[in-house]
């Protein structure tokens, strides 16, 4: 198995576990959409898990990109393609590089960057909810 592959069963497998767990739903409060090109690869239930699915998207974050402050209510994992993605949260900055997965605690309010001026950042991420219920919320 090679090491991407082998990081996306990790991811896929971590989110299936930490989903186990619980979290908060989302009720009233006004999802998150960011100002980027995104594409869904993978939306379904999941087996087992009344009421829970997984959706997989692909991001392409352009230079110098901020996004708004949000959270999650469920689990996500971050894994970068190509670039560097930069995370403010809590006033603490993290950066992450192609091939390097971030997990994303559940409602932790955070930024999501693309600090570079010239390249595009791509970054696949998996995440667990509420059917029906938005993924990314917007944090005040």
């Amino acid at each position: 198995m090679t090491h991407t592959k082998h990081l996306f069963s990790m991811a896929l497998a971590a989110a299936v576990i930490l989903s186990f767990a619980g979290f908060q739903t989302a009720d009233a409060q006004e999802e998150y959409k960011p100002k980027a090109m995104v594409k869904t690869l993978h939306q379904a239930p999941l087996a087992g898990m009344e009421g829970k699915e997984m959706i997989v998207k692909h991001l392409a974050l352009p230079a110098n990109f901020v996004g708004g402050r949000h959270y999650h209510p469920g689990p996500v994992f971050v894994y970068v393609l190509e670039g560097e993605l930069t995370v403010v949260l809590d006033g603490e900055t993290k950066t992450f590089g192609a091939g390097e997965l971030y997990a994303e605690g559940i409602d932790d309010v955070m930024v999501g960057k693309n600090l570079s001026g010239t390249d595009d950042l791509e970054i696949l991420v998996f995440q667990v909810g509420d059917i029906g219920k938005p993924m990314m919320i917007k944090a005040e």
